[in-house]
Protein backbone atom coordinates (compact mmCIF):
# COMPACT_ATOMS: atom_id res chain seq x y z
CA UNK A 1 0.00 0.00 0.00
CA UNK A 2 1.44 3.34 -1.17
CA UNK A 3 1.14 6.50 0.97
CA UNK A 4 0.59 10.04 -0.44
CA UNK A 5 3.65 12.30 -0.13
CA UNK A 6 3.12 15.18 2.29
CA UNK A 7 4.25 18.75 1.50
CA UNK A 8 6.56 20.32 3.99
CA UNK A 9 5.13 23.15 6.08
CA UNK A 10 7.49 25.87 4.74
CA UNK A 11 6.38 25.12 1.20
CA UNK A 12 2.68 25.45 2.16
CA UNK A 13 3.33 28.75 3.90
CA UNK A 14 5.16 30.06 0.82
CA UNK A 15 2.23 29.16 -1.43
CA UNK A 16 -0.23 30.91 0.92
CA UNK A 17 1.90 34.09 0.93
CA UNK A 18 2.03 34.14 -2.88
CA UNK A 19 -1.76 33.70 -3.10
CA UNK A 20 -2.31 36.49 -0.54
CA UNK A 21 -0.05 38.88 -2.47
CA UNK A 22 -1.79 38.06 -5.74
CA UNK A 23 -5.21 38.71 -4.16
CA UNK A 24 -3.96 41.99 -2.75
CA UNK A 25 -2.74 43.10 -6.17
CA UNK A 26 -6.10 42.18 -7.79
CA UNK A 27 -8.53 43.59 -5.20
CA UNK A 28 -6.57 46.38 -3.58
CA UNK A 29 -6.10 49.64 -5.49
CA UNK A 30 -3.99 52.17 -3.70
CA UNK A 31 -5.69 55.58 -3.54
CA UNK A 32 -3.94 58.88 -3.43
CA UNK A 33 -5.12 60.36 -0.18
CA UNK A 34 -4.01 63.80 -1.35
CA UNK A 35 -6.43 63.77 -4.31
CA UNK A 36 -10.02 65.04 -3.95
CA UNK A 37 -12.81 63.54 -6.06
CA UNK A 38 -15.16 66.23 -7.39
CA UNK A 39 -18.19 65.83 -9.68
CA UNK A 40 -18.03 67.24 -13.19
CA UNK A 41 -19.75 70.53 -13.89
CA UNK A 42 -20.21 71.51 -10.23
CA UNK A 43 -18.35 74.54 -8.90
CA UNK A 44 -15.96 73.81 -6.03
CA UNK A 45 -14.12 76.14 -3.65
CA UNK A 46 -10.52 76.04 -2.47
CA UNK A 47 -8.92 78.33 0.13
CA UNK A 48 -5.27 78.96 -0.69
CA UNK A 49 -2.94 80.83 1.71
CA UNK A 50 0.18 82.10 -0.02
CA UNK A 51 2.85 84.59 1.02
CA UNK A 52 4.43 85.02 -2.40
CA UNK A 53 3.54 87.53 -5.12
CA UNK A 54 -0.08 88.40 -5.90
CA UNK A 55 -1.73 85.53 -7.79
CA UNK A 56 -4.32 85.59 -10.52
CA UNK A 57 -5.98 83.07 -12.80
CA UNK A 58 -4.13 81.93 -15.91
CA UNK A 59 -5.60 83.15 -19.22
CA UNK A 60 -8.49 81.04 -20.44
CA UNK A 61 -7.78 78.54 -23.21
CA UNK A 62 -10.37 76.85 -25.40
CA UNK A 63 -11.02 73.27 -24.33
CA UNK A 64 -9.34 73.63 -20.94
CA UNK A 65 -10.17 70.83 -18.50
CA UNK A 66 -10.74 73.14 -15.51
CA UNK A 67 -12.39 76.56 -15.39
CA UNK A 68 -10.98 78.68 -12.56
CA UNK A 69 -12.02 82.07 -11.19
CA UNK A 70 -10.84 84.18 -8.28
CA UNK A 71 -13.84 84.83 -6.00
CA UNK A 72 -12.09 86.85 -3.28
CA UNK A 73 -8.64 87.90 -2.01
CA UNK A 74 -8.04 88.91 1.59
CA UNK A 75 -4.91 90.77 2.60
CA UNK A 76 -3.39 89.54 5.85
CA UNK A 77 -0.10 90.27 7.57
CA UNK A 78 2.67 88.61 5.54
CA UNK A 79 0.30 86.60 3.35
CA UNK A 80 -2.86 86.58 1.30
CA UNK A 81 -5.86 84.27 1.49
CA UNK A 82 -7.39 83.41 -1.88
CA UNK A 83 -10.90 82.09 -2.36
CA UNK A 84 -10.53 80.14 -5.60
CA UNK A 85 -13.51 78.60 -7.38
CA UNK A 86 -13.10 75.91 -10.03
CA UNK A 87 -15.24 73.66 -12.22
CA UNK A 88 -13.91 70.36 -13.63
CA UNK A 89 -15.06 69.74 -17.21
CA UNK A 90 -13.80 66.20 -17.85
CA UNK A 91 -12.55 63.16 -16.01
CA UNK A 92 -8.92 63.08 -14.90
CA UNK A 93 -6.60 64.27 -12.16
CA UNK A 94 -5.56 67.92 -12.14
CA UNK A 95 -3.57 70.30 -9.95
CA UNK A 96 -5.06 73.70 -9.11
CA UNK A 97 -1.67 75.41 -9.04
CA UNK A 98 -1.31 74.71 -12.78
CA UNK A 99 -4.09 77.23 -13.40
CA UNK A 100 -2.65 80.03 -11.22
CA UNK A 101 0.06 82.53 -12.17
CA UNK A 102 1.73 85.54 -10.58
CA UNK A 103 0.20 88.82 -11.63
CA UNK A 104 3.66 90.36 -12.17
CA UNK A 105 4.86 87.36 -14.20
CA UNK A 106 7.30 86.06 -11.57
CA UNK A 107 7.53 82.39 -10.53
CA UNK A 108 5.22 81.01 -7.87
CA UNK A 109 7.63 79.32 -5.49
CA UNK A 110 6.53 77.19 -2.55
CA UNK A 111 2.92 77.19 -3.80
CA UNK A 112 1.25 74.12 -2.24
CA UNK A 113 -0.14 71.39 -4.46
CA UNK A 114 -3.90 70.98 -4.57
CA UNK A 115 -4.86 67.94 -6.64
CA UNK A 116 -8.37 66.84 -7.49
CA UNK A 117 -9.93 64.21 -9.73
CA UNK A 118 -12.93 64.81 -11.97
CA UNK A 119 -15.52 62.13 -11.24
CA UNK A 120 -18.10 61.54 -13.99
CA UNK A 121 -20.42 59.88 -11.47
CA UNK A 122 -22.48 62.08 -9.18
CA UNK A 123 -21.94 61.57 -5.49
CA UNK A 124 -24.79 60.24 -3.40
CA UNK A 125 -25.19 63.50 -1.53
CA UNK A 126 -25.22 65.57 -4.73
CA UNK A 127 -27.82 63.28 -6.31
CA UNK A 128 -29.98 63.67 -3.20
CA UNK A 129 -29.72 67.48 -3.34
CA UNK A 130 -30.76 67.51 -7.00
CA UNK A 131 -33.79 65.33 -6.27
CA UNK A 132 -34.79 67.57 -3.37
CA UNK A 133 -34.51 70.63 -5.60
CA UNK A 134 -36.60 69.04 -8.35
CA UNK A 135 -39.26 68.04 -5.84
CA UNK A 136 -39.81 71.62 -4.75
CA UNK A 137 -43.10 72.98 -6.10
CA UNK A 138 -44.43 76.51 -6.06
CA UNK A 139 -47.97 76.61 -4.74
CA UNK A 140 -49.74 79.82 -5.62
CA UNK A 141 -52.76 80.14 -3.37
CA UNK A 142 -55.70 82.50 -3.28
CA UNK A 143 -57.25 81.20 -6.53
CA UNK A 144 -54.58 83.01 -8.53
CA UNK A 145 -55.34 81.39 -11.88
CA UNK A 146 -59.11 81.85 -11.53
CA UNK A 147 -58.64 85.54 -10.70
CA UNK A 148 -56.26 86.04 -13.64
CA UNK A 149 -58.73 84.38 -16.02
CA UNK A 150 -61.57 86.59 -14.71
CA UNK A 151 -59.46 89.72 -15.08
CA UNK A 152 -58.56 88.71 -18.63
CA UNK A 153 -62.23 88.31 -19.56
CA UNK A 154 -63.12 91.65 -17.97
CA UNK A 155 -60.27 93.33 -19.82
CA UNK A 156 -61.50 91.95 -23.16
CA UNK A 157 -65.07 93.11 -22.42
CA UNK A 158 -63.78 96.58 -21.48
CA UNK A 159 -61.76 96.75 -24.69
CA UNK A 160 -64.76 95.79 -26.83
CA UNK A 161 -66.92 98.40 -25.08
CA UNK A 162 -64.21 101.00 -25.59
CA UNK A 163 -64.12 100.25 -29.31
CA UNK A 164 -67.80 99.75 -30.15
CA UNK A 165 -69.93 101.41 -27.42
CA UNK A 166 -71.49 104.75 -28.37
CA UNK A 167 -69.61 104.68 -31.62
CA UNK A 168 -70.98 107.27 -34.08
CA UNK A 169 -72.89 105.64 -36.86
CA UNK A 170 -72.28 106.37 -40.46
CA UNK A 171 -74.13 109.41 -41.63
CA UNK A 172 -77.13 108.56 -43.76
CA UNK A 173 -77.37 110.55 -46.95
CA UNK A 174 -80.14 113.11 -46.71
CA UNK A 175 -83.17 112.59 -48.88
CA UNK A 176 -82.72 114.77 -51.91
CA UNK A 177 -86.46 115.01 -52.32
CA UNK A 178 -88.25 114.98 -55.63
CA UNK A 179 -86.19 115.70 -58.69
CA UNK A 180 -86.33 119.26 -59.99
CA UNK A 181 -87.80 120.19 -63.33
CA UNK A 182 -85.84 119.35 -66.45
CA UNK A 183 -84.48 122.08 -68.73
CA UNK A 184 -87.26 121.32 -71.25
CA UNK A 185 -89.90 121.73 -68.55
CA UNK A 186 -88.34 125.00 -67.42
CA UNK A 187 -88.34 126.34 -70.99
CA UNK A 188 -91.99 125.36 -71.37
CA UNK A 189 -92.77 127.15 -68.12
CA UNK A 190 -90.92 130.28 -69.23
CA UNK A 191 -92.79 130.26 -72.57
CA UNK A 192 -96.10 130.06 -70.74
CA UNK A 193 -95.10 133.00 -68.53
CA UNK A 194 -93.91 134.89 -71.60
CA UNK A 195 -97.21 134.38 -73.38
CA UNK A 196 -99.12 135.37 -70.23
CA UNK A 197 -96.94 138.45 -69.72
CA UNK A 198 -95.81 137.37 -66.21
CA UNK A 199 -92.12 136.56 -66.91
CA UNK A 200 -90.07 138.53 -64.38
CA UNK A 201 -86.42 139.62 -64.53
CA UNK A 202 -85.09 136.62 -62.57
CA UNK A 203 -86.84 134.13 -64.81
CA UNK A 204 -85.57 136.00 -67.86
CA UNK A 205 -81.98 135.54 -66.65
CA UNK A 206 -82.59 131.82 -65.98
CA UNK A 207 -84.16 131.43 -69.42
CA UNK A 208 -81.12 133.08 -71.02
CA UNK A 209 -78.71 130.72 -69.21
CA UNK A 210 -80.75 127.68 -70.27
CA UNK A 211 -80.71 128.76 -73.91
CA UNK A 212 -76.97 129.45 -73.83
CA UNK A 213 -76.29 126.02 -72.30
CA UNK A 214 -78.50 124.39 -74.91
CA UNK A 215 -76.74 126.12 -77.81
CA UNK A 216 -73.33 125.22 -76.37
CA UNK A 217 -74.38 121.56 -76.20
CA UNK A 218 -75.74 121.63 -79.73
CA UNK A 219 -72.45 123.07 -81.04
CA UNK A 220 -70.45 120.57 -78.93
CA UNK A 221 -68.42 123.28 -77.24
CA UNK A 222 -67.89 121.13 -74.13
CA UNK A 223 -66.30 122.82 -71.10
CA UNK A 224 -65.21 125.88 -73.03
CA UNK A 225 -65.32 129.10 -70.96
CA UNK A 226 -68.49 131.10 -71.39
CA UNK A 227 -66.82 134.08 -73.08
CA UNK A 228 -65.31 131.84 -75.74
CA UNK A 229 -68.55 129.90 -76.01
CA UNK A 230 -70.47 133.14 -76.68
CA UNK A 231 -68.11 133.97 -79.53
CA UNK A 232 -68.53 130.53 -81.03
CA UNK A 233 -72.33 130.69 -80.73
CA UNK A 234 -72.44 134.16 -82.29
CA UNK A 235 -70.45 132.90 -85.29
CA UNK A 236 -72.94 130.09 -85.94
CA UNK A 237 -75.59 131.01 -88.54
CA UNK A 238 -78.66 129.64 -86.76
CA UNK A 239 -77.63 129.93 -83.10
CA UNK A 240 -75.95 133.31 -83.72
CA UNK A 241 -79.10 134.87 -85.13
CA UNK A 242 -81.20 133.52 -82.24
CA UNK A 243 -78.63 134.76 -79.70
CA UNK A 244 -78.61 138.26 -81.24
CA UNK A 245 -82.41 138.45 -81.17
CA UNK A 246 -82.56 137.21 -77.53
CA UNK A 247 -79.96 139.71 -76.28
CA UNK A 248 -81.68 142.59 -78.10
CA UNK A 249 -85.00 141.66 -76.49
CA UNK A 250 -83.49 141.28 -72.99
CA UNK A 251 -81.07 144.20 -72.80
CA UNK A 252 -82.68 147.00 -74.82
CA UNK A 253 -85.40 149.07 -73.09
CA UNK A 254 -87.28 149.56 -76.35
CA UNK A 255 -86.74 146.49 -78.48
CA UNK A 256 -88.17 145.79 -81.89
CA UNK A 257 -88.23 142.06 -81.07
CA UNK A 258 -91.66 140.89 -80.05
CA UNK A 259 -92.42 138.52 -77.18
CA UNK A 260 -94.12 136.20 -79.66
CA UNK A 261 -90.83 135.87 -81.54
CA UNK A 262 -89.05 134.78 -78.32
CA UNK A 263 -91.90 132.37 -77.54
CA UNK A 264 -91.54 130.89 -81.04
CA UNK A 265 -87.81 130.59 -80.37
CA UNK A 266 -88.53 128.56 -77.20
CA UNK A 267 -90.95 126.17 -78.88
CA UNK A 268 -88.40 124.00 -80.72
CA UNK A 269 -86.00 124.16 -77.73
CA UNK A 270 -88.49 122.59 -75.34
CA UNK A 271 -89.05 119.72 -77.75
CA UNK A 272 -85.36 118.86 -78.06
CA UNK A 273 -84.47 119.53 -74.42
Amino acid sequence: MKTQPQWPLPRIISILVVVALAAALVFFHPQDTDTLNVPLGVEQAAIVTYSGPLMTVAPYKWGVAVNVRMADIKEMEGRRVYDVRYIVNRAGTFDLKDYLIAEDGSALTNLPTFKFTGDAKLSKNLDTRIQETEAVEIDVGGRYYEIMALLTVLWIIWLLLLIFYNRPRKAVAADAGPAGPTPAELLAHFRAQLEAGTLNTTDKARMEMLLLRRWRDELALGAMPMDLALRAISRDAKAGAALKKLQHWLHHPVSSVKSTEIAAMLAPQEVTA
